[in-house]
């Protein structure tokens, strides 16, 4: 996403992650790759669980408990969610282009 960071911008639209991760280790993935959104901390998964995007091949206790499906969610300025894709995989991503051109569709 951070390759598209200034597509999004102009567009009007910003970018928010929200990952299962401790801040700690949330600032260091942002330090390496340079990444200038914002990182939002779910330690608990509380709001992973509450959206619905829990990642189910994991079980309380397990270490990756609480890691949610990859995807995105497009909401509108009334912060009301518009749109939503998701991967089962952890190994796949959304990527920044692909996004950016869904959400414009969406928000017009």
């Amino acid at each position: 996403m951070q390759e598209s960071v200034e597509d999004f911008a102009e567009a009007g639209i910003g970018i928010v992650v929200i990952t299962y991760d401790a801040p700690e280790l949330q600032q260091a993935f942002v330090d390496a790759g340079g990444i200038t959104y914002e990182f939002i901390s779910d330690i608990d998964a509380a709001t992973i669980l509450a959206l619905g995007i829990l990642n189910e091949d994991y079980v309380p206790g397990d270490d990756a408990y609480g890691i949610p499906h990859p995807g995105v969610f497009v909401l509108n300025p009334a912060g009301e969610i518009v749109g939503k894709v998701f991967i089962e995989s952890f190994r796949e991503r959304v990527d920044g282009p692909g996004t950016l051109a869904y959400a414009l569709e969406l928000l017009d």
